[in-house]
């Protein structure tokens, strides 16, 4: 557990900045990053939590430029 304290502490830090935070994973995945995002007074930053299976790191960038472009088109 220790090492997923020092994990989520060192992503939070990465992340504190950020106007908006997208998590995505399978299952129960998403689940304590949201509550860990939450409890460091950046819940109100998380703009959408989506479940997917496994991603290549060229899928996940893909993902996040197509939710973001969703939410910046005219008609939302």
């Amino acid at each position: 557990m220790q090492h997923l304290n020092i994990y989520y502490a060192a992503v939070i830090t990465a992340i504190r900045d950020a106007e908006s935070i997208l998590i995505f994973g399978s299952g129960e995945a998403k689940g304590e990053p949201k509550e860990q995002l939450e409890k460091n007074h950046l819940g109100g930053h998380i703009v959408g939590i989506e479940t997917v299976d496994k991603m290549t790191n060229p899928q996940i960038s893909a993902k996040v430029r197509q939710y973001f472009a969703k939410e910046h088109s005219p008609t939302n």
